[in-house]
């Protein structure tokens, strides 16, 4: 694992911050390439590249995917079957980018199509945002705060007592739906969650090193509400 050359090509503000923030976790030593623009770079973020002395670089995407390869790699933030939190880890790692970051996105998507509208027209786009938020995306999306919120009045983190990199990848979403809802003060649990997250060191070295800017995270999923 020495030997082992790793590169992640990171948009700050983006998804790929919950990566840097695993690599620093791990302790493992890696090269950091910041793309200030997605569509220059052409890449997808993140991007994992991995290489072995004399062997072929191998390209990773997924935080997902790559979240399981480095944990699996270093043996640490992987909980196995005969733990009584198993099923947690199983479902919420997944659940991050599977279930709960899509509605988000779509709020996202329908706040910059409104936003690009030509003004005379941005009342329509509007009226479809807020229709489509109210009947759907919100109730969704309150839905899921919901049962993270229930989960945790009972646990210290997603796998009970044990950190995990299930809670590295539910970080991002949960942390947009802090901005994109008003209503996310009515869960004291994620608040204590996420301070809790927050309180971390490698959490904070990573928010340094992947340019991390809260105001401008905020101002992007704020336009969602």
């Amino acid at each position: 694992m020495q030997d082992l050359k790793i590169t992640l090509h990171h948009l700050p503000n983006s998804r790929s911050q919950r990566i840097v923030w695993l690599l620093e976790e791990l302790d493992l030593n890696y090269e950091l390439i910041i793309c200030p623009n997605k569509i220059q770079s052409g890449l997808k973020f993140p991007t994992l590249l991995i290489q072995q002395p004399y062997a072929d670089i191998h390209t990773l995407t997924e935080s997902s995917a790559i979240a399981e390869y480095l944990c699996q790699l270093k043996k640490q933030f992987i909980l196995d079957a005969p733990d009584n939190m198993y099923w947690n880890y199983c479902f919420y790692k997944n659940y991050a980018d599977a279930s709960f970051m899509p509605n988000l996105a779509l709020k996202q998507v329908f706040a910059q199509i409104a936003q690009q509208t030509p003004w005379l027209l941005r009342f329509v786009s509007l009226a479809f945002k807020a229709a489509f938020n109210s009947a759907y995306l919100t109730p969704e999306i309150t839905k899921q705060l919901q049962m993270l919120d229930s989960h945790l009045k009972n646990h210290i983190w997603l796998a009970g007592n044990q950190f995990s990199c299930a809670d590295i990848l539910v970080w991002f979403p949960l942390q947009a739906s802090q901005s994109a809802l008003l209503s996310f003060t009515a869960y004291p649990a994620l608040a204590r969650y996420l301070t809790q997250i927050q309180s971390r060191p490698a959490f904070q070295t990573a928010l340094l090193k992947g340019h991390w800017s809260t105001e401008e995270f905020q101002r992007y999923w704020q336009i969602t509400q």
